[in-house]
């Protein structure tokens, strides 16, 4: 196959550092297409359009927004419409104003674009703010999802949700975001059996993620006799009322808020970990369940996070029958027994090789340019 001429339009930079999620994201992408060969572009709309991170072995361009948020810049449209015809756009993110009017001036330049939501389509995600949101598909969402060459989808969840929102003849690929390995090799280890440590990463935002069911969980197998740490790292809109949750349900001698963290940090919090948890209400495929894995954290996830078939089929971990502190505390009192933790070490190799096997973004990369061209 011939090397692709990939744009991907996104909000922000690109910047892998960033809590932004679907920047990580493209970025990471964007890296593994470049080496395999393809010609990469990342074009950023943002409000402050200079150049903060490091050089990068594809072009980045990036264009004003605007506070209206509607309208893009001219020298956006002019890229668009000088952009060769065989250019694949690939826009990112849902409802957002933006990305409905690069829509249609790639559609006016007789072009065709790939359009990912990033997980705005799923069940629980249309609740938020639900109305307006209505409002928005009639308007405008409808206009991007017709017109796009097809829906990137990266969880299974979100196929029913698309298509629940926009019909059944909606075009739509099932491609999941990929990983990219700190480690050469599976790491050997040992649960912490005196004090058992659980964590979360990610945005404080406390019903899409379910901090709710993580802490009353927590607070359960605590209040049960056990001897356990609750890891909390992030931030977000939530955090004086997740604090407050910690206060009134008394575990604040067994929570550790460690505020953002990125880099080394990072990797000194999942290594101080036992197990990892997200017991999200609405996922795409969260990035941060990859990362625990491939530290060779065992994870606790929900259905919802579209990583539980996956952590079964490999016995990386646990998935919630039902995503409810009730069963989050059954949950963690059985990885108490001995019996799990004679277990724990091949879970936590087990966890490292779902991740190389699954979620290589060589290998995802490779999968998505065979999407672009499929249909």
């Amino acid at each position: 196959m011939q090397p692709s001429s990939i744009v991907h339009i996104v909000l922000g930079k690109a910047n892998p550092e960033r809590s932004n999620g679907v920047n990580k994201v493209v970025f990471e992408l964007a890296m593994s297409q470049q080496a395999n060969g393809d010609n990469v572009e990342i074009w950023g709309i943002t409000k402050v359009p200079t150049v903060n991170f490091p050089e990068r072995p594809f072009s980045t361009r990036l264009f004003q927004d605007s506070k209206f948020k509607f309208p893009i810049s001219k020298a956006l449209q002019k890229a668009i419409q000088h952009a060769d015809r065989q250019t694949i756009f690939h826009l990112h993110g849902g409802f957002l104003p933006q990305m409905y009017s690069v829509a249609k001036h790639i559609v006016r330049a007789g072009k065709q674009y790939i359009y990912t939501p990033h997980g705005a389509y799923n069940t629980q995600a249309m609740k938020r703010s639900a109305l307006k949101k209505r409002i928005f598909i009639r308007l405008f969402e409808t206009y991007v999802v017709v017109h796009a060459k097809y829906v990137h989808v990266i969880g299974k969840s979100e196929i029913e949700g698309t298509q629940a929102v926009f019909g059944a003849t909606v075009p739509v690929r099932l491609v999941p975001n990929g990983h990219r390995s700190n480690f050469s090799e599976n790491q050997v280890k040992q649960p912490n059996a005196q004090c058992i440590h659980f964590g979360f990463l990610g945005r404080i935002d406390i019903v899409t993620k379910g901090l709710d069911i993580l802490l009353e969980g927590f607070a359960q197998f605590i209040q049960s006799g056990n001897n356990g740490k609750l890891h909390i790292a992030g931030e977000g809109k939530d955090f004086e009322q997740l604090q407050a949750r910690i206060t009134a349900l008394k575990i604040e001698a067994c929570v550790v808020l460690h505020g953002a963290i990125f880099g080394e940090k990072k990797t000194t919090f999942f290594q101080q970990l036992d197990y990892f948890c997200l017991t999200s209400r609405n996922e795409g495929l969260p990035g941060v369940v990859l990362e625990a894995l491939d530290y060779g954290v065992p994870c606790i996830v929900s259905k919802e996070t579209n990583t539980g078939e996956t952590i079964q089929k490999y016995e990386a971990g646990y998935v919630l029958s039902e995503n409810t502190a009730q069963k989050l505390n059954i949950c963690m009192q059985e990885l108490m027994r001995a019996s799990e933790q004679r277990l724990y070490p091949q879970r936590a190799m087990n966890a490292q090789t779902m991740v190389r096997a699954e979620y290589d973004w060589n290998v995802i990369s490779k999968e998505l340019i065979n999407a672009y061209h499929a249909v």
